[in-house]
């Protein structure tokens, strides 16, 4: 961080005397102070990374999950790149964030090809992945295609929850399907009325 301790000690303490009136919360401000995490996060990264002995692979999921919150998308793809160069694989949830990037950046392409190196691997896609991917297809106007996977996934066995269904709805809704939609609303409040009752009884 190029700004010194010291430096960063006094401007603070010079905002804190502004009247409350003063926008100080302005763009220029705040995209500093997320440059400067953003750094920080990196330096933390590679540190991890060229350590003598391999830490837990949670502690880079840590560092890559902050930099997926903070929209940096491009940063957190080369560094899982980098970690895996190195010999070291990804997790599930690792993946599962690097699928996030790519959907956010509309390169479902890789966000599917990471999904096949899930299912190499032998990791079961949880709702995370499945989710992610749903949401891709759908922010980019694909809901026949997200349609297409939910149908190839149940026939493999796996479940989609509530969230899922709430995806395919808006989706449906932004290209202009609303009956479909309000269709596929009252399928699902309807199973889960008859789910209600079976427990009941």
């Amino acid at each position: 961080m190029w700004l010194s301790k010291n430096f960063r000690f006094s401007v603070l303490s010079s905002i804190a005397k502004f009247p409350p009136f003063l926008p100080i919360h302005n763009s220029l401000f705040c995209s500093h102070s997320q440059t400067s995490l953003n750094d920080e996060a990196v330096s933390q990264f590679n540190r991890l990374l060229h350590k003598r002995h391999v830490p837990p692979i949670f502690e880079f999921g840590k560092i890559l999950g902050f930099l997926v919150r903070m929209k940096r998308y491009p940063t957190a793809i080369s560094l899982i790149k980098e970690m895996e160069l190195k010999g070291i694989l990804c997790d599930h949830a690792n993946l599962n964030l690097l699928i996030n990037c790519f959907c956010h950046l509309d390169k479902l392409a890789f966000a599917f090809s990471v999904f096949a190196k899930i299912l190499k691997r032998g990791y079961h896609p949880d709702a995370i992945t499945l989710n992610t991917l749903m949401r891709g297809l759908c922010d980019k106007g694909e809901v026949k295609e997200a349609f297409n996977l939910h149908d190839k996934v149940i026939a493999l066995g796996f479940r989609f929850n509530h969230i899922t269904y709430a995806i395919l709805i808006n989706g449906l809704s932004k290209i202009g399907e609303t009956e479909a939609a309000i269709k596929l609303l009252r399928s699902i409040q309807g199973r889960s009325a008859e789910a209600m009752e079976a427990k009941v009884v």
